[in-house]
């Protein structure tokens, strides 16, 4: 019971102003300010209040008690008080419209500057080095973005690995006769070197004039003994990349 009270007691003190109001007209105030004038504890009043139909809060019923000692002190009556909790109670609903109205405007000047930012980001965006020129640039970002995931990836099932034999073979025509990037450039290294060092041995017993004959037939041989086993493509491939590279 005494919680359900203090529960309706609560609710009401959002509203003291009003509440102040409505208990100086109250028709058993006579005998509430009896028993204040006798020295009873603010609860037991609250109690009272609440008991006889009129719930009330603690600090209403303070609020209530020092606005009757000064109605005393003053030589006013309760009635007369009244007028001025009134304009009180006024006073704070138009200082609360004028808080309500400075939270919008606030936010308002907020949205407006985020508006502002999300246009700003927006042309920022259009004149951004990272906006597409080409199809072709789309189709790169994926491959990359691709390689970039592939190279995160810890396994790789089985099935995978052998559909990527296959459609490289589709897309090379076999020309690689199943090498791999890493074992042509092995190749490459290693064919290189011998060929430097039979080149220097053979140049040392051919006159200087006909270097570069000599250097032009071992090139064509070289060629030849690719396209026999069935690298020929992928020479050709190498031997302009070298040739792009040293141009750079």
């Amino acid at each position: 019971m005494m919680v359900r009270k203090q529960e309706q007691a609560k609710n009401t003190s959002k509203h003291a102003p009003g509440k102040l109001n409505q208990l100086v007209e109250w028709k058993k105030r006579p005998f509430l300010d009896k028993m204040i004038d006798n020295g009873i504890p603010a609860m037991e009043l609250v109690a009272w209040c609440n008991d006889n139909g009129f719930p009330i809060s603690l600090p209403t019923m303070n609020s209530y008690k020092k606005r009757r000692n000064e109605a005393i002190t003053n030589g006013i009556t309760m009635e007369l008080l009244q007028s001025k909790l009134h304009e009180e109670s006024m006073e704070r609903k138009i200082d609360g419209m004028k808080k309500a109205y400075t939270k919008a405007h606030q936010q308002r000047k907020e949205k407006r500057a985020q508006t502002k930012a999300e246009i700003n980001q927006e042309l920022a965006d259009q004149e951004s080095p990272k906006r597409i020129r080409h199809d072709l640039e789309l189709l790169d970002e994926v491959i990359q973005k691709g390689f970039d995931t592939l190279s995160k990836m810890d396994v790789i099932s089985p099935v995978i690995a052998i559909k990527a034999m296959e459609m490289k073979h589709k897309l090379t025509n076999g020309s690689t006769g199943g090498y791999t990037h890493y074992g042509l450039e092995e190749i490459k290294l290693r064919e290189a070197g011998r060929e430097q060092a039979i080149t220097a041995a053979i140049l040392q017993f051919v006159p200087v004039e006909q270097h570069d004959a000599v250097i032009q037939r071992m090139e064509t041989v070289t060629r030849d003994y690719y396209e026999s086993i069935g690298l020929g493509e992928a020479y050709a491939q190498q031997v302009a990349r070298e040739a792009i590279e040293d141009h750079e």
